[in-house]
């Protein structure tokens, strides 16, 4: 397998289907070459309840639990997300976002160019409501990039859990990808797009001051956390 699609789940239980649907619907040729993680990140209803009567047969498909329900635990999840990757390519995805089979053989062809240190982030488009206002605009957290490359950019900062916000803005700052000494070069594919669902966002405090505080000081002293995973979890499938 080449890639790894990794879905973050955080109590959008009407969404969450919606993915599975859309990823078996991927050509056989394309389903055999992907993984899938379910990270459910200590949600009130389990994964697995929600997709008990979903057809799963012909997906790859892990589901990883958090047992420990952590407040915007993003950059914990995704960390996870990178430890237990197999393949090269890791294909972080949000709730609010769906991997369609157009998109999925765009996906494709990228990761068979076989350039080396390149991160992609994609477009959006909202179906029904081409006047809503992230139609059109890139996905600050979706991203397609190599699991080496992850890890050489040191991970997410887990010092953000707790608060929300900035978990992108660190990721991109640490990969220096506007330095002439870049970990990666990040590609921002305005022609390859996602279909956006605005009722996949979490409904939580977007009150970014604490970890923006936090993003400053450590874009200052340089001191960023390498200490991951810092909550327990078991693999259900």
């Amino acid at each position: 397998m080449k890639l790894t699609i990794s879905l973050s789940y955080y109590n959008q239980t009407s969404i969450l289907p919606k993915h599975t649907d859309i990823w078996n619907k991927y050509p056989p040729e394309i389903l055999k070459e992907i993984n899938f993680f379910i990270m459910d990140d200590c949600s009130k209803i389990p994964a697995e309840e929600i997709l008990k009567n979903s057809d799963l047969s012909k997906l790859n498909i892990n589901i990883y639990r958090v047992e420990k329900d952590l407040y915007c635990n993003i950059a914990g999840v995704r960390n996870l997300s990178a430890k237990e990757c197999k393949t090269e390519w890791l294909m972080i995805t949000d709730m609010d976002t769906l991997v369609d089979n157009i998109m999925i053989e765009k996906i494709m062809e990228l990761i068979n160019l076989d350039q080396k240190s390149k991160a992609y982030r994609f477009n959006r488009k909202v179906l029904d409501n081409d006047r809503h206002p992230k139609n059109g605009k890139l996905h600050p957290a979706v991203c397609l990039i190599r699991k080496s490359d992850y890890w050489k950019i040191g991970g997410c900062e887990e010092d953000l859990v707790g608060s929300y916000g900035m978990t992108d803005p660190s990721f991109w700052y640490k990969a220096k990808w506007d330095k002439i000494d870049r970990i990666v070069e990040l590609v921002n594919k305005n022609d390859i797009f996602l279909q956006y669902l605005p009722d996949g966002e979490s409904d939580i405090n977007r009150d970014v001051t604490k970890n923006r505080l936090l993003f400053e000081k450590r874009k200052r002293d340089g001191k960023w956390s390498k200490d991951y995973v810092r909550f327990p979890w078991k693999k259900i499938m």
